[in-house]
């Protein structure tokens, strides 16, 4: 009898075990699958990079991605320049990354698709020497997967696991916007970002001393860098198997695997690298707004799929108003690539003073990223006061929590962003202007509500009942506009 009540005991407390997991977990937002809630945040800031990596090829910064606001998005975020004639080894990440690519530069972009054929295929042979004190030799013709110009105001597509590499062929440094969405259920791993290369000693870096520290020591320190470790895949596999499965010298194997590779991340190309793609006139009409072919569900295959779309084109904005300013989207409707990765995106430029109307996004986080100067940026949550109310200037990021409100006016100088969204569709409530709540509401319940007249119910609802989102400053907000 006792053994009897004994395990209906240990059922019960199994029972209310779960039971409390569930309730937990509950009342968490999906995203979140790491233990508790990371969104309990009364104080917004807006936040630089904190990392430093500096390499042959370029520099790479990196938000310090155990800050509770980049926690709550599940995100982290990296800030790349490449110098010229110089690429990042190629490698994959355990999470989807979209990549923007702001007013500096140009480069090339691949993603390597398992299963997919070379179909950038050159067809002729020929005698040359790559390095000096070489001999010449024939060079076989080569065949690779294919790849795509990016110029600014790209944005790129990264699957999770999916090698891929940028180089820059242009004449200035190309500099690249990552998010990384770490929250993302292809990855199931955990909410570390890992990258992964297929060759080099990326962590040479550190180990050489060009690893600068962030504002943060000790014990949080420590746990970012174990967090951002990244390394040579092939550092661990066996050096015989390696040259057997890939047919060459033990001097190569010892290459592959980079070991006493100092140069980092990225590294240059001293004379270029040799691709194979379309001309140059093909790529110039690319680059000067050149048709597009979207896919329509039958054409488009994982192989052809489209990796960018171009956001930064004022002649194709979603909002435009000649004296506020443009907005333009990119999701899964015009990149269809997006509803795999469950990423989108924002471009937006605002005139002097112009103001983007109080809103908020009813099914994403938002990312901020500023391009280009500077406005005063109010986050509102469920508190009495804002979670946020500042500047915000150029270099800098903020992480807006799904439905927080937010409004911008830009500076004196106009105000210029890019903001990721971790869906596919992301969906804006505006709370101001034609499309606002205010113009979905009856007059009457305005009236009632707010303890006003019929005709302050109807200035309320019509007054900037013309405007969408960006409305163009008035004369009493010049005078108190920020500087």
């Amino acid at each position: 009898m006792s053994s009897k009540l004994t395990l209906l005991g240990l059922f019960a407390v199994a029972v209310l075990f779960h039971v409390g997991l569930a309730q937990q977990a509950g009342s968490c937002p999906g995203r979140q699958r790491y233990g508790q809630c990371q969104c309990q945040i009364q104080k917004l800031q807006a936040l630089r990079p904190s990392q430093r990596y500096e390499s042959e090829g370029g520099l790479i910064e990196v938000w310090l991605q155990n800050n509770q606001q980049l926690q709550c998005a599940g995100v982290t975020l990296v800030r790349q320049t490449i110098r010229r004639n110089s690429f990042n080894f190629p490698g994959y990440n355990n999470a989807p990354k979209l990549t923007y690519v702001p007013p500096r530069g140009r480069g090339v972009h691949s993603v390597v698709i398992p299963g997919c054929p070379e179909t950038y295929q050159s067809t002729e042979q020929f005698q040359g020497q790559r390095e000096q004190g070489e001999q010449a030799r024939t060079i076989r013709a080569d065949e690779h997967q294919k790849i795509r110009p990016i110029r600014q105001g790209d944005v790129v597509a990264n699957p999770t696991g999916h090698v891929h590499w940028f180089y820059n062929d242009g004449e200035e440094q190309l500099v690249l916007i990552h998010l990384i969405d770490t929250g993302s259920n292809s990855n199931q791993l955990d909410q570390q970002f890992r990258k992964f290369y297929l060759g080099g000693n990326p962590q040479s870096e550190r180990e050489h001393g060009q690893h600068q520290q962030g504002p943060y020591q000790g014990e949080e320190q420590t746990y970012y860098q174990q967090r951002f470790e990244s390394n040579n895949i092939f550092r661990g596999i066996d050096d015989e198997i390696l040259q057997e499965v890939l047919g060459v010298r033990r001097e190569t194997v010892e290459k592959v695997k980079g070991r006493g590779d100092v140069r980092g991340h990225m590294v240059q190309a001293r004379q270029g690298l040799q691709l194979v793609r379309p001309s140059r006139m093909e790529e110039e009409e690319y680059r000067h707004g050149g048709s597009s072919s979207y896919g329509n569900g039958f054409e488009e295959t994982i192989c052809t799929a489209r990796m960018r779309e171009n956001i930064g084109n004022p002649a194709r904005a979603d909002v435009y108003n000649p004296e506020a300013g443009y907005i333009r989207t990119v999701n899964r409707m015009n990149l269809p690539i997006l509803n795999y990765l469950q990423l989108s995106a924002e471009r937006g430029v605002l005139y002097r003073n112009a103001i983007y109307a109080p809103h908020y996004n009813l099914n994403a986080h938002t990312i901020i990223y500023v391009t280009r100067g500077s406005a005063r940026v109010q986050v509102i949550g469920n508190y009495r006061q804002p979670v946020y109310d500042g500047q915000l200037s150029e270099g800098q990021v903020l992480v807006v929590p799904q439905n927080f409100a937010l409004t911008k006016q830009a500076g004196q100088g106009g105000f210029e962003w890019v903001s990721f969204k971790t869906d596919a569709n992301a969906m804006i409530n505006s709370l101001a202007g034609k499309t606002s709540a205010f113009r979905a509401l009856p007059v009457d319940m305005l009236a009632s509500m707010y303890q006003i007249s019929r005709q302050e119910a109807e200035n309320l609802k019509y007054n900037r009942g013309q405007e969408v989102m960006i409305f163009a400053p008035s004369s009493t907000s010049l005078g108190r506009a920020l500087p």
